[in-house]
């Protein structure tokens, strides 16, 4: 293993921490000041990098579960939940026909294609060479590098999104905060990332799936996101517990659509918001809207 180096919370930047799990031989503590929870010691930051090679993109990487090429090729002209994604983050953006969307870590581009589809103009940021040369063969715009290296324009885009991404950066704070610079005003930030409170963590414990220590270095709550996103400006936070599984289960048989976030007819809508309920209480992720 590299060598590892100790960090202060990324959030209050206090030393005080507690051990909650140890997993893979990285502890996973929580801060005794703010309950962010975060991996530490972790990988140096190069180190984290060097995880997202070619073989991270066809699930040869610490996390078994990432197949994003046989994911595009499949799911790139088909409708699925990013469809509903985008529709509902032009819609919350006021995006009737045009506006500039950026996201963050996307990978072989897949989310990215759909939204150029429904008439954004994209851009990317990857710091897989081989991912971002993958996404530019879509001819999608995708630049090799993170978004602490990247030149991006102050109020520039509508919509920024960081799918799977925010626990894998090593500064979030920063992050956020060059990220509210980008956005125009009332532009929309989207993440989904893990939820830390929710039963199957409290269930299994250290065998939660989504402690991937080597590269989901932190994990947040509902209220840790919150507070990051509060401190960085955003005006409205919107936080759900809301998972894919339930979701693309509604889209299957219809009552959810691509084109609309909230359905049409009293019977779909009181079926969508029932289904959101129950997600609040089962679902292992978090989608969360920050509006500037």
């Amino acid at each position: 293993m590299s060598k590892l180096e100790s960090v202060v919370c990324n959030y209050c930047g206090n030393d005080n921490y507690r051990i909650v799990y140890i997993k893979e031989g990285f502890n996973i503590v929580k801060c005794n000041n703010c309950n962010l929870v975060y991996v530490n010691p972790r990988l140096k930051d190069e180190d984290i990098s060097n995880l997202y090679d070619e073989d991270y993109f066809k699930g040869g990487g610490f996390d078994k579960n990432v197949e994003y090429v046989k994911e595009f090729v499949q799911k790139c002209d088909i409708s699925d939940l990013s469809d509903w994604d985008i529709s509902t983050l032009k819609e919350m953006a006021g995006c009737k026909e045009q506006g500039n969307i950026l996201d963050i870590g996307s990978g072989m581009g897949l989310f990215l294609y759909k939204a150029k589809i429904k008439g954004l103009n994209t851009k990317g940021l990857e710091i897989s060479p081989a991912a971002a040369k993958f996404s530019e063969l879509q001819k999608l715009d995708v630049e090799n590098n993170s978004i602490y290296g990247a030149k991006l324009s102050s109020a520039y885009f509508d919509i920024i999104s960081m799918k799977e991404v925010i626990e894998h950066l090593p500064n979030p704070k920063e992050a956020l905060s060059i990220i509210y610079k980008s956005l125009k005003p009332k532009g929309v930030l989207f993440i989904t990332t893990g939820n830390y409170n929710c039963p199957e963590r409290k269930i299994k414990g250290a065998d939660w799936f989504y402690f991937m220590p080597k590269g989901h270095i932190y994990i947040f709550d509902p209220k840790t996101i919150k507070k990051y996103l509060i401190d960085a400006g955003f005006s409205k936070v919107v936080v759900t517990n809301q998972g894919d599984l339930l979701m693309n289960f509604l889209l299957k048989i219809g009552v959810i659509d691509t084109q609309r976030f909230i359905p049409k007819g009293i019977i779909k809508r009181s079926i969508f918001y029932l289904t959101r309920f129950i997600n609040h209480f089962i679902s292992s992720g978090m989608r969360i809207y920050a509006i500037k």
